[in-house]
């Protein structure tokens, strides 16, 4: 007994070869039988085992047929929803980088005028600033407040620079034995 797959049952040409040599076999068993019986009562019977087979053999062609066209169906189901699950995945992502995109554009608009609103505030404090220090506010508050007055010529005191710059060096007497030691080695390296 030969084993066949349903894949292959649509082209697998032994059936054909089988039922054939079954039906000469039945042939020349009728074909005897007919020698010995009515001749035409074995022919009928011949007949309807051949349209038998005739028939179970287009009932498997159309079962395999219906097989492979559910596979087919399965196969374009499965494909379709991999299709679709990939579609959604990608608006979602389209959709989700856009609310992204939103948020940061709302939080850049909100630092924008944040930044305006500080650059206000320190012009306004520069203003006040400048206008507390200005030489007017300090002459008023050392005359005012420190009762203070512009110096007079009688007060006034100039030096001389003509003679040149001089430098003094001092050197006390008192060394330790230490300062001495530090000193004799540092002549050494001069």
């Amino acid at each position: 007994m030969n084993y066949y797959s349903r894949s292959s049952l649509a082209y697998d040409f032994t059936l054909f070869e089988e039922d054939e040599a079954r039906l000469k076999a039945r042939r020349k068993k009728a074909e005897d039988a007919a020698a010995e019986s009515d001749d035409s009562l074995q022919q009928n019977n011949i007949a309807d085992d051949v349209q038998e087979r005739r028939e179970k053999r287009e009932r498997r062609k159309e079962s395999a047929a219906k097989a492979s066209r559910r596979k087919s169906k399965v196969g374009r189901i499965a494909l379709a929803v991999i299709f679709g699950i990939a579609f959604a995945f990608i608006v979602v992502s389209i959709i989700h980088g856009q609310v992204q995109l939103t948020e940061l554009n709302q939080q850049i608009v909100n630092a924008k005028a944040e930044l305006a609103e500080q650059q206000s505030v320190h012009t306004q404090l520069q203003m006040k600033v400048d206008s507390s220090i200005s030489t007017a506010v300090v002459e008023e508050y050392a005359r005012d407040k420190l009762n203070m007055n512009k110096a007079a010529n009688s007060q006034k005191e100039f030096v001389n620079l003509s003679e040149g710059d001089k430098a003094e060096v001092t050197m006390s007497k008192d060394k330790n034995i230490f300062e001495a030691i530090a000193d004799a080695f540092a002549s050494l390296w001069s």
